[in-house]
């Protein structure tokens, strides 16, 4: 049973803050190693890719200007895939049936996007998310999921008020004298405010939200916590909050009177047969239950004295159950203390973990993850923050071979050759340019490898072409496209200097 929980927390934590790639996009989506995951990942993957497919060869959107490229996705998603609206629709569920909502249509769209380049932001406006894309272009274009129809203001306000009374019922507040302009404001705190701009990550989030609000609506309360954990790794919101704490009150006025009668007599059956597998499996559940709770309601001492209770009472000679119990406890308290952005906390507790696990990859994973989180919120200057990458991976080698690690050096580094071709200074650049090489070769990883790899051999192609040296201009195009070989830029900037 604690493995079993230990192994989802780990994998939930570890859960990576940026990609760009098309497998981490899918590992936001459907996280974990569990069966079902994986092959959600691997069925979306294929479909997504056979989608791509589709919109190159018959619809030739890779040829088209950027305004005919987003007419063209909408046209083959909407044809094919977005026909039948359905509130507890997945994202997979498209792909199979046509299921399909807003959330899911949003995030399907925004992979469309992102495979040619095409910016776009999130929005959330009350019970309906879409796209703004291209925004900073002339004309922004808005897309919508196909079932969204004209609202009223009236519906707005009633769909403020019926959540407004969700936030007076959890936070026991009195909201009856607020202006109609306070609760509103109060709305959007607790809430998304429509002109909040959102990623894919934060996209992703809102739709875990979404399927944790027809949980919470279906009095399903496990499931809403799941999905609300799911979310909270992705993006961190007072709404999400807001659920939990409405399923732990939840939760308490179902909770029996005489539980604590309940915990007291298993462990006197246990005492009583200390050789017995089922009695500490039980209690284990009892003490994860309240444990939980305790931390939705911020009692983090609490915790720690239930878990010094449970202890006390096991029989002697269980050393080994205890411990399991503190496991499963520092696992829930790494994520109380990341979802409240304790980030410092939540080190010291991964590294004191790690030293009692030092071969545990997973304990490594976090506290490699944290520590460059960290970093990365104490160094602003580029070239410290790599300076301090690189010492702490003399404390924690295998930070080495982190993706946020990589991508520090490779930034600067990239950077660096593309500010020294842009000021001309040839000698410079090519050395920083050979340094970014020997980086690439030391360091096979990284969340936006590709984007820093295409800024610098661009930054050198860009600069031989206009000095009019068109063979060496070609050749750095070549070489970035042999650590991108996929890439629309890429292949496009390869056409045009074909012409030279």
């Amino acid at each position: 049973m604690v493995r079993f929980l230990t192994c989802t927390l780990l994998l939930l934590l570890v859960g990576h803050l940026h990609a760009v790639d098309l497998t981490g996009r899918l590992r936001m989506l459907y996280p974990g190693e569990s069966p079902a995951a994986v092959q959600q990942r691997q069925y979306l993957g294929k479909q997504l890719e056979n989608l791509f497919v589709r919109l190159n060869h018959y619809d030739r959107v890779n040829r088209r200007s950027r305004r005919k490229q987003i007419e063209r996705i909408e046209q083959r998603c909407r044809r094919e895939l977005l026909l039948h609206y359905d509130p507890s629709a997945e994202l997979t569920d498209a792909f199979r049936d046509g299921r399909y909502n807003d959330a899911t249509a949003a995030l399907l769209y925004g992979l469309a996007l992102e495979k040619y380049n095409i910016p776009y932001e999130g929005r959330v406006d009350h019970w309906e998310s879409y796209l703004i894309v291209d925004p900073q272009g002339k004309r922004p274009v808005r897309l919508y999921a196909p079932a969204v129809r004209p609202r009223t203001t009236a519906a707005e306000r009633s769909y403020r008020r019926e959540y407004l009374a969700l936030v007076r019922s959890t936070l026991d507040e009195d909201l009856t004298t607020l202006s109609p302009t306070a609760a509103d404001r109060l709305y959007q705190q607790y809430y998304y405010a429509p002109d909040q701009r959102l990623n894919f990550r934060e996209l992703s989030a809102y739709a875990q939200f979404r399927r944790a609000q027809r949980a919470f609506a279906g009095r399903d309360y496990p499931a809403t916590l799941a999905y609300l954990t799911e979310a909270r790794v992705l993006d961190e919101r007072p709404a999400f909050r807001l659920y939990q704490r409405a399923v732990a009150l939840q939760q308490a006025s179902l909770t029996v009177p005489n539980e604590e009668a309940v915990v007291k007599e298993l462990f006197v059956q246990w005492r009583e047969d200390p050789g017995s597998q089922y009695l500490p499996a039980r209690l284990l559940r009892y003490f994860d239950a309240q444990q939980q709770l305790l931390l939705t309601r911020g009692e983090a001492e609490g915790a720690l004295d239930l878990l010094n209770r449970y202890c006390t009472r096991a029989p002697a000679h269980t050393p080994d159950w205890c411990a399991e119990l503190g496991m499963l406890q520092s696992l829930r308290l790494l994520a109380y203390y990341q979802a409240r952005g304790e980030n410092v906390q939540a080190l010291h507790l991964a590294e004191s973990l790690l030293n009692a696990h030092p071969e545990d990859t997973r304990l490594q994973g976090y506290v490699a993850e944290l520590t460059l989180v960290n970093l990365r919120q104490t160094y602003p200057d580029a070239q410290e923050l790599v300076d301090q990458a690189k010492l702490a991976a003399r404390r924690y080698p295998f930070l080495l071979k982190h993706d946020r690690y990589a991508d520090i050096v490779l930034r600067q580094t990239a950077l660096r050759v593309r500010d020294l071709f842009a000021a001309e200074n040839e000698t410079a650049g090519l050395l920083e340019l050979a340094h970014f090489r020997e980086q690439l070769t030391e360091i096979p990883n990284g969340y936006d490898r590709t984007l820093w790899t295409l800024t610098a051999f661009v930054a050198a192609s860009n600069y031989y072409f206009a000095e009019e040296d068109y063979a060496p201009a070609r050749a750095y195009i070549e070489e970035a496209l042999r650590y991108d070989p996929a890439n629309d830029f890429l292949l496009h900037q390869q056409d045009l200097l074909a012409r030279y």
